[in-house]
């Protein structure tokens, strides 16, 4: 049995927005869980953290940790058509799951020194992906990625789907790790795949979690073969309906009346901004919000925003508002005529677009701990709290990148705070060192994940004829 118990001034708690609040805290902690938070001050045999924040470790709620092998390859002259079939498709066609639970450690301890302490994954050779996590102590919701009409996923459907199955045991959630089915999107799995999924998510009560809409491909092949859009075919094939949490990722080519179709109770959609700018573009949260929809945040790969940091998705989806008045009719008016009256109409569409799309620091800070917690009730995680998965941070207050840290909160939200997080808890346990969660990188396995996983990627780019 393995214990650790924390002591901070200031500890953060709360699983909602409005709840996020800092308070002296103690934190016990048994078999990777966390069993009690105490009020009060530090007691004896307690690592003490004095003034240092105290948080819940980010999640990432969409991601594909093996295409994290992939980085670099998105340079702008492979980005003229579609992303998914033009370049991840081709490597993905060569992919055996020993290369995915290479990549997929590597990635995994990405994660974990940007802070993110849970993942919802969704790739192929989805048990390989659990042992991965399950190796450096990342938490994960593990959706297999189900292809029957097109994809290199077609030939492992069938296993993929037993995969499913096999991941919701109580073995692999004693690791961390739970299932979710993984229908890859409209246009690459076919309504009876999409039925079968949902069946085995309501027989086991797990999430769904799909790409939707995400490319004019998809939407183009479902208004061609269904006269419909992907969401109105959700609808009119009675998926939307089905008693399961779905978390639909990207919806970027929907309608107001596709968003109206979506009930709030069931389904919760995801933004991925910085990966969305360079594979389509930024998901339109602001009418997701006005739809009266929750959703969460996550990065989508390495391989097309560069980086695994779920945190600096959020001062890029703060000011998303206001990139329309860079392409509105005023700013090309004042670009052809600067006077007095241009000026001021740029400034009232600024305001204006500032006001509507406000986001303050605890509502962005919740799409990335208690949002997406509700996804999966089997991963508690997201919160400090009895019962949650010990995923944690320690950050200092006087570190540049939050200093001075009179608002906690949006220094959280805003900042660029991976320099300042001095220690990384995963699964009970200190990654690297207590204050030094990069000593990790020191460890005799880990510089053998890091060596296999280059053998591995040199010979899977041989393979796919990239050079």
């Amino acid at each position: 049995m393995s214990e650790l118990n924390l002591h901070s001034k200031q500890c953060l708690l709360g699983r909602s927005a409005e709840e996020l609040r800092l308070e002296p805290a103690r934190v016990r902690i048994r078999d990777g869980f966390i069993v009690a938070v105490e009020p009060g001050d530090a007691q004896a045999g307690d690592h003490e953290l004095g003034d240092q924040i105290l948080a819940p470790a980010f999640v990432n709620a969409h991601t594909h940790l093996a295409l994290h092998s992939c980085r670099g390859l998105t340079e702008a002259r492979l980005l003229k058509g579609n992303l998914v079939e033009d370049l991840f498709y081709r490597v993905e066609e060569q992919l055996e799951a020993a290369d995915v639970e290479a990549f997929a450690r590597v990635a995994a301890l990405e994660c974990l020194l940007h802070g993110v302490g849970t993942v919802f994954d969704h790739y192929y050779h989805g048990v390989a992906t659990a042992r991965a996590a399950r190796d450096c102590g990342l938490a994960a919701v593990v959706a297999p990625t189900l292809q029957d009409r097109h994809g290199p996923g077609i030939a492992i459907a069938e296993r993929a789907l037993q995969e499913t199955a096999d991941l919701d045991s109580e073995a692999w959630r004693a690791d961390g790790i739970v299932a979710a089915v993984g229908p890859h999107a409209t246009d690459t799995v076919s309504a009876d795949l999409w039925g079968r999924a949902l069946d085995l998510a309501e027989e086991r009560k797990l999430p769904l979690h799909a790409h939707v809409a995400q490319s004019a491909q998809e939407a183009s092949r479902c208004l061609d073969e269904h006269g419909c859009s992907p969401l109105q075919w959700l609808q009119r094939e009675g998926f939307l309906d089905r008693p399961v949490q779905q978390l639909l990722v990207h919806a970027l080519f929907v309608s107001t009346e596709d968003l109206q179709r979506l009930d709030p109770a069931q389904q919760m959609l995801c933004a991925n901004p910085y990966s969305q700018m360079q594979f389509g573009f930024p998901a339109a949260v602001a009418e997701w919000s006005a739809a009266g929809l929750d959703w969460v945040v996550g990065t989508d790969c390495g391989a097309s925003n560069d980086g695994m940091d779920v945190q600096k998705e959020l001062r890029l989806l703060a000011g998303q508002q206001t990139w329309s008045v860079t392409y509105s009719a005023e700013r090309a008016a004042m670009a052809q005529t600067l006077d007095a009256g241009s000026v001021a109409a740029v400034e009232e569409l600024r305001v204006r677009a500032d006001r509507e799309g406000e986001l303050d620091a605890a509502t962005l800070l919740h799409r990335v701990w208690g949002a997406p917690g509700r996804l999966s009730p089997q991963l508690r995680t997201g919160a400090i709290e009895a019962g949650a998965r010990a995923q944690l941070i320690v950050l200092d207050p006087e570190h540049p990148a939050l200093w001075p840290a009179t608002n906690p909160l949006r220094a959280l939200a805003f900042g660029s705070i991976t320099p300042a997080i001095t220690s990384v808890i995963a699964a009970g346990r200190w990654l690297g060192e207590p204050g030094n969660p990069a000593a990790c990188l020191r460890e005799d396995r880990v510089r053998e994940w890091i060596d296999e996983a280059s053998r591995r990627h040199a010979a899977l780019m041989r393979r796919a004829l990239i050079s």
